[in-house]
Order: C-alpha cells, then structure tokens, then sequence
C-alpha cells in the first residue's frame, strides 16, 4: 500500500472514531495528527492518522472505518467488540445532546424550601412557584 492510499483508508478528522479505533488496538500512526485552518473550514480542523491494522493484526482500519460509518453495520454484527464501542459513543453523543436541548432549571431556597424553576418560564409560573415556598 503507498502512502497516499494508506492516508486516505487509515485518517479520519472524528475524534470520537478515533476514540474507538484505538480502542480496538489500532495504533496511532508516528505522526498522529495535523490541524488545518484555512479557506473553506470554518475554524480548526483535526485530521487524526493511523495504522492500517490493529497491533495484533485481527482487525483492519479501513474495515472498522467503513463499518463506523454503516448505520446498519453494529445491528448485523452484535457482538463484534467494535459494535459495543460504536454504539456507547452514539449513545454518548445522543445523550450529550439531549442535554444541550434541556432548559437547566434554577434551584431557589427560601424558609428551608427548594423550588426547581426552568430558566426559560414565564414570570406567571415564577410566581406560582415562589408563592409556594
């Protein structure tokens, strides 16, 4: 394999599936990273690099890649080791955005009661609640 096909199959700029590769004993390559900024990326962009196979030879990079980004793949293959990870990192994702969505709730203390009251209510529900503690 030369150097360019090797980039090509074995780079990604996911964190999270780099995360998961290495996890499945896929070196780093020497050099593991480069961070681009420039035209037509807004910000920084991190391009990880990697060995083409786990250090124990059993799996392929460019195979674990092409399964990450196959919706179906984690449900054909159950109980291969990188459908676990695969699925606790889109359950992770799914999770932390479920919270960016939430209105956090502001806890207020008066004579030894609590209220819980969403940031975003209105002062007609702040006044319900305050009235009672």
């Amino acid at each position: 394999m030369n150097t360019i096909s090797h980039l090509a199959s074995s780079s990604t700029s996911n964190t999270n599936l780099t995360a998961a590769l290495t996890a499945m004993g896929v070196p780093l390559s020497e050099k593991p990273f480069v961070q681009v900024v420039g035209e037509g990326i807004s910000g920084q962009r991190t391009i990880w690099f990697l060995e083409p196979q786990s250090a124990d030879g059993r799996f392929q990079t460019k195979d674990l890649i092409a399964a990450w980004h196959d919706e179906a793949w984690h449900l054909a293959n159950p109980e291969h080791p990188f459908a676990y990870i695969k699925c606790a990192l889109m359950n992770r994702r799914q999770l932390v955005d479920k919270v960016k969505q939430d209105v956090p709730l502001a806890c207020i203390k008066r004579k030894g009661k609590i209220a819980f009251i969403p940031l975003n209510a209105s002062p007609r529900t702040e006044d319900l609640f305050l009235r009672h503690i």
